[in-house]
């Protein structure tokens, strides 16, 4: 008997819940779509499609997917400190993964406003528009999660001990959303960036 409960003890188990993974599917489907989409624009117009990916900075996109990936490891080693007791300790890692969210939400503005001014808006062509849209919608999930942050930022502030089976699977949803956005941006930067 006591085998068995060890056993039930270290049995692995997916973090957060299943209507988090649920949504997490649908969201990766709906982007799955925009992917082939621009593939198969690309297909079509591959000179403009690599002149459009030469006019974007790797340089910036490079910086932005570092944030997005230190952010990432922030909000991991934040979960791993909470399920240790450790509020104080998760707060800062989550602010820290804000402060990699918010250095996102200003950077791609920039970049947008440049290329506008540049004269390659939405409306020059296929590769822009892709570009704006796909980009604006990722952006719109990192500032969605930058507001889960801040609520993560404060359970973790009312975690003094053992986080209760709530705080946890709150923070795990939260977590698994944060590192969707991350999933999605190294995509959208391999396509835009990278491919041309």
């Amino acid at each position: 008997m006591a085998t068995n409960f060890m056993a039930q003890q270290r049995a692995p188990r997916i973090p957060g819940e299943v209507g988090m993974w649920a949504f997490i599917i649908s969201d990766l489907s709906v982007f799955s779509l925009y992917f082939i989409t621009f593939l198969f624009e690309r297909s079509q117009n591959r000179e403009a499609f690599q002149t459009g990916s030469h006019a974007l900075h790797l340089t910036m996109g490079v910086i932005n997917t570092l944030v997005l990936l230190t952010s990432s490891l922030f909000v991991a080693l934040a979960a791993q400190a909470l399920r240790g007791g450790y509020g104080s300790v998760a707060q800062k890692y989550i602010l820290a993964a804000i402060a990699g969210g918010l250095t996102f939400v200003i950077n791609k503005p920039i970049e947008w406003i440049e290329k506008v001014h540049a004269g390659l808006g939405p409306h020059h062509d296929n590769f822009f528009q892709l570009y704006f849209m796909m980009t604006g919608l990722h952006l719109l999930h990192v500032v969605v999660g930058m507001v889960v942050l801040f609520y993560l930022w404060r359970l973790a502030g009312r975690v003094k001990s053992a986080p209760s089976e709530r705080q946890l699977r709150f923070l795990e949803n939260g977590a698994n959303y944060w590192h969707l956005v991350d999933l999605i941006w190294l995509v959208l930067f391999a396509l835009f960036y990278l491919v041309g």
